[in-house]
């Protein structure tokens, strides 16, 4: 008789358990063996021994559960952290018959990520240091690793090994091999980041950005005087396309342009304050890129306007100085832009050398036709914090506006826009809008003519051309005309002082059809120079001249 097939018993599994694998830490329980010794346990990484550990630490919560005594654990620091470009398999065993414990093994995925375990080393290094000398052997090293980081940063934001990659093989094969090059990259450096409809600085740089864009290249823009902007800035330029350079990964200017050195084919410095700085430090990082100077206006020109207007001796000494930046900008520049054909004119007269290029911005057009019969009011529109502005809202209520509501006691003058001081005190008849989204809506659609007085300034004024160009006139200073060239049936527009403004503005309030007909050849005067198309011709033409030998 065949005796019943007995099932052999399995070895039992002694308990034990791996509560912890890390790359620098290996940690869990296990019980002791028969003769009650602390259990042996050998530690694999990838099937390789790399540590053998007692399990004899004092566990209370193992004595709480009935483990003997709780001197059943082990916690392993690894001295030198498994490298996280690597996949890790850790096991841990027992040694007396290879017997994994539960949990065993652990599989820790390759990961390129600055985890916490590495964060805590390091603090654990840099607060375990004692003294001045150990702490500066510390810093100097993290400082090198931070500097090496910051270094391969740039190089991958300014695709330089690409480049370099095909530099090498068109030495090598000539510049017919089948390889498409990098796009070129322009860099267009503010004091800060342009937002859409603060400023006709904005206005402007935008503009230009977008046309550097059609033309080809991949445009970055950084403000030199907030390298952490608002995220909403930042963000409204982001979803253009544009990239924009900010802290950590760059303290300055001064740091882009040497990490990504000679990564740009074109640097783009706006108004005299960022000239001034870089000009040099870009010819000298960037030594193959052509470098442009815009203007934005001619700041010495506005300075002095306002220390005749003031009587302020300091603003003379302050104009004469910006005169001479101005110009030596002018003069280092392989171009210099400027939106007015008068200030081309000017710098073409003050430094002779200069490559001078009249490059507009665009400004959409507006299709809709205003009923100027069912409007009222009229509006003032700028940025307050810039001087010119401020100073014109503030003489046109006290000088104009009361003789105007006389004639007309429902007209209201409209404040529109950002940065106006909230402490002023404005006559009956003033209503502070402040900022608006949309001038559209807000302002264009609603008033029957719009007024810039301005008493000293320089350049195009962007909200002139803005209200220009949505068909409403604008009655202006010949200070807020400059530039414009407007043809004699739009001189009508112009008035210089208190009393010829008011005749001017009361007679076309109270005739809609001459706003109206006026308003449509503005508008069609405005929209055959400052249009998109405009604009990137005569940019790329300023390009091109820039780059011919002098």
């Amino acid at each position: 008789m065949t005796p019943p097939y007995v099932v052999p018993a399995r070895p039992a599994v002694l308990p034990g358990y791996l509560d912890i694998a890390t790359r620098r830490r290996i940690a869990g329980w296990a019980q002791a063996g028969e003769s009650g010794e602390p259990a042996s346990l050998q530690v694999l990484d990838n099937g390789r021994l790399i540590a053998r550990v007692i399990a004899n630490q004092n566990r209370p919560d193992l004595q709480q559960a009935g483990f003997g005594d709780g001197r059943l654990g082990f916690d392993l620091l690894i001295p030198a952290p498994l490298s996280a470009h690597e996949r890790h398999i850790i096991q841990v065993r027992r040694e007396a018959d290879g017997t994994e414990l539960i949990g065993s093994p652990v599989v820790l995925e390759t990961t390129g990520t600055f985890d916490e375990d590495l964060r805590e080393l390091l603090r654990q290094v840099a607060g375990g240091a004692q003294a001045n000398p150990e702490r500066e052997n510390i810093l100097s090293f993290l400082a090198q690793i931070a500097d090496d980081l910051l270094t391969d940063h740039a190089r991958a934001d300014g695709g330089q090994e690409q480049h370099d990659h095909y530099r090498r093989l068109a030495r090598r094969h000539g510049p017919e091999i089948d390889i498409k090059p990098r796009a070129q990259r322009a860099l267009l450096v503010d004091e800060r980041l342009p937002v859409a409809g603060h400023d006709a600085g904005s206005q402007a740089l935008l503009s230009h950005a977008r046309a550097l864009q059609a033309l080809g290249y991949e445009v970055s823009l950084v403000a030199a005087d907030d390298l952490s902007p608002p995220a909403d800035a930042r963000h409204a330029l982001q979803a253009e396309g544009f990239t924009i350079w900010r802290a950590p990964h760059y303290a300055s200017v001064e740091e882009i342009l040497r990490r990504q050195s000679g990564a740009f084919d074109l640097v783009y410095l706006h108004r005299i304050g960022t000239a001034a700085r870089y000009l040099s430090l870009a010819r000298h990082h960037q030594p193959a890129a052509t470098l442009l100077y815009s203007v934005a206006d001619l700041h010495h020109l506005r300075i002095a306007g306002q220390a005749e207007i003031e009587k302020r001796p300091e603003l003379y000494a302050l104009s004469r100085r910006t005169r001479l930046e101005e110009c030596t900008a002018a003069w280092q520049a392989d171009a210099v832009l400027t939106h007015s054909p008068a200030e081309a004119a000017w710098l073409r007269q003050a430094v002779p050398q200069a490559r001078v290029a009249c490059v507009p911005w665009a400004i959409r057009k507006r299709d809709h036709t205003p009923d100027f019969a069912a409007r009222r009011h009229i509006a003032f529109i700028g940025n307050y914090r810039h001087a010119p502005n401020l100073d014109a809202a503030l003489w046109f209520a006290r000088d104009v506006l009361p003789d105007l509501r006389v004639q007309n006691p429902e007209l209201e003058l409209l404040l529109v826009g950002p940065y106006l001081p909230p402490h002023l005190h404005w006559p009956e008849g003033v209503r502070v809008l402040g900022h608006v989204a949309d001038l559209e809506t807000s302002v264009f659609d609603h008033v029957r003519l719009t007024i810039a007085p301005l008493r000293y300034g320089a350049g195009i004024k962007g909200k002139v051309l803005e209200s220009l160009m949505a068909g409403i006139p604008c009655v202006m200073t010949p200070v807020a005309a400059e530039g414009l060239d407007l043809p004699p049936s739009l001189t009508a527009l112009v008035a210089e002082d208190a009393a010829s403004q008011s005749a001017r503005i009361s007679a076309l309030y109270a005739d809609p059809d001459a706003c109206r007909s006026l308003g449509q050849a503005a508008q069609a005067h405005v929209a055959a120079t400052f249009s998109a198309d405009h604009t990137q011709a005569a940019l790329r033409k300023a390009i091109l001249t820039a780059r011919q030998p002098r």
